[in-house]
């Protein structure tokens, strides 16, 4: 077992495994925010604490070992599904909510809130990264493809997969503006 846990750690550490890592990841992320619908006592549907850059966060702070690409792939996934939910009424369970003991939900800052994060992730999907080897473009090749499928195959919407699309080039034109 230590041969091949040794293997895949050297794997992970190379350009061609970090890029898969990469993928998986963001793959792994983009159904991640529903993982609320499983604590419904605790969390609420849309909460807080799962529809934010959160989940991306605590996997790049626990899970260093991993590399950054890791990292990149959960925000690039994250970025994807909240952008796809913007698209949503803000209404009901479409709204984003505090945890217990409060079960209160950001009413009308819902929308602003998935928008904030989205971007959010999508920059730090880019920034994660270290600087050339041609990261920036397949995180942006990646997030494409991405965006396009759950756009597309999970939320069945052509305008889902633009506003997606559009997040993922957000986060890359961010990225640029503020590292030239």
């Amino acid at each position: 077992m230590t041969g091949l846990s040794d293997l895949l750690d050297r794997l992970g550490m190379t350009p061609p495994g970090q890029a898969l890592l990469l993928v998986i990841a963001t793959l792994a992320f983009l159904p991640a925010p529903d993982v609320d619908l499983f604590f419904l006592r605790l969390l609420h549907h849309r909460s807080i604490l799962t529809h934010s850059v959160l989940p991306g966060v605590l996997l790049w702070w626990l899970a260093r070992e991993l590399g950054p690409a890791a990292a990149a792939g959960a925000f690039l996934g994250l970025a994807i599904h909240l952008a796809a939910d913007l698209l949503s009424p803000p209404r009901g369970y479409a709204l984003i909510w505090l945890p217990e003991p409060f079960q209160h939900s950001l009413g009308s800052w819902s929308p602003l809130w998935l928008l904030l994060n989205a971007l959010l992730a999508a920059y730090l999907a880019a920034a994660a990264l270290p600087e050339g080897e041609g990261w920036r473009t397949l995180v942006l090749a990646v997030g494409a493809l991405a965006a396009l499928g759950y756009g597309i195959l999970n939320e069945r919407s052509v305008l889902a997969a633009l506003v997606c699309l559009g997040t993922v080039a957000a986060g890359q034109g961010l990225h640029r503006l503020l590292h030239p």
